[in-house]
């Protein structure tokens, strides 16, 4: 029974030796917060402004600057773009516009000379119809 005992208590002062080296060797934070680089926590950081270095710093505001600028530059060139797509449709309503008016004065004109002719060759059929009566009643006499 001695020796039962004594392994019960060895095995659990092992067990325990186990978990107690396990939970230190993460240590100070380390393993716990996976979106930090290693060695984060490491070290003295001395002037710095935020949780980026002094020199990564001055490269993250010119990184948000540029998006920035860039979103400016997007909205700016959507909305130049729209304006342009207005002028484009404004100028393609007139130029239809047009495009009708000049159709139906050529309509017109076509109508006119197609008059025209049907009066030219009413009046030729009219001379040719005088000239064959006054043939016929030259023959008769």
């Amino acid at each position: 029974m001695d020796k039962k005992l004594i392994k019960v208590f060895f095995i659990a002062c092992l067990s325990f030796v186990f978990a107690v080296s396990s939970v230190s060797a993460q240590g100070k934070g380390k393993g716990q917060n996976k979106d930090r680089p290693p060695g984060w926590e490491q070290g003295e950081k001395k002037g710095w402004q935020s949780d980026v270095p002094p020199g990564q710093e001055k490269k993250d505001e010119k990184q948000k600057n540029k998006t920035n600028k860039s979103k400016n530059e997007r909205r700016k060139k959507s909305k130049s773009n729209m304006k342009q797509e207005v002028e484009e449709n404004e100028e393609e309503a007139t130029a239809e516009k047009v495009n009708k008016n000049t159709e139906k004065k050529n309509e017109k004109k076509v109508i006119e000379a197609e008059l025209e002719k049907e009066e030219q060759e009413a009046k030729l059929k009219n001379k040719k119809g005088k000239s064959k009566a006054e043939s016929k009643q030259k023959r008769s006499k």
